[in-house]
């Protein structure tokens, strides 16, 4: 026969398990959705582009710093073309600034309107461009799309009087997650001078895009 004591003590034991299954902690998972009958929020179709380019010129020096001696002064015919940089052939000529705001189509068609600011050290120009413009980028890998920008507008030539005329953009490149794009571009800018019918830039640039 079991004593008193014993007995307590199981009674006890399996009080106090009977109390720890009952109080036991319990994890709760708690997921936030969308209620019942609420829409997910939609993309807003705006865009914005800030792009900032250095317009590039010939070298009009090249032959002035190509060697055809060597150290000891002896004629060299053949100057070793691989000794030189890209600075031996183009030079920076400037610097151009735009900015637009406009609608998207799922990222991959846009139209924006813009403005900025394109100093030409060669023309010694500044203009001031006010143009629309149409974006295409078309996927070409996972994360990379290609880039292509038309605009059309009007330039002022600032400081040159009622100097101005229609400006025309061609943009070229590859954007990466639609946020960075490094292009190349041509500008043309439809006014006289000096005795050309008309001036145009070629550049090369960076393009940051904010998809809305």
């Amino acid at each position: 026969m079991k004593s008193p004591l014993k007995i307590t003590a199981l009674l006890l034991f399996f009080a106090l398990a009977s109390h720890a299954q009952i109080t036991r902690d319990e994890t709760v998972f708690i997921t936030k959705g969308i209620p019942e009958g609420e829409k997910p929020p939609k993309e807003k179709p705006f865009f914005g582009q800030f792009s900032i380019s250095i317009p590039l010129r010939a070298n009009p020096y090249r032959e002035d710093n190509i060697a055809y001696v060597d150290d000891d002064q002896n004629g060299v015919n053949d100057y070793e073309e691989d000794k030189y940089s890209a600075l031996d052939y183009i030079l920076p000529d400037g610097l151009a600034v735009n900015a637009g705001y406009g609608v998207h189509l799922k990222k991959w068609l846009g139209v924006s309107a813009n403005t900025g600011v394109e100093y030409s050290g060669t023309n010694k120009l500044v203009i001031a461009p006010v143009f629309g413009s149409v974006l295409f980028t078309p996927q070409l890998w996972e994360e990379t799309n290609i880039c292509l920008q038309y605009g059309y507008g009007y330039a002022f030539a600032l400081g040159r009087g009622d100097l101005g005329g229609t400006y025309q953009k061609y943009r070229i490149g590859a954007i990466k997650d639609n946020e960075v794009s490094l292009y190349v571009e041509a500008n043309l800018y439809a006014f006289p001078l000096h005795e050309y019918d008309r001036v145009g830039t070629i550049c090369i640039g960076l393009a940051f895009f904010d998809f809305l």
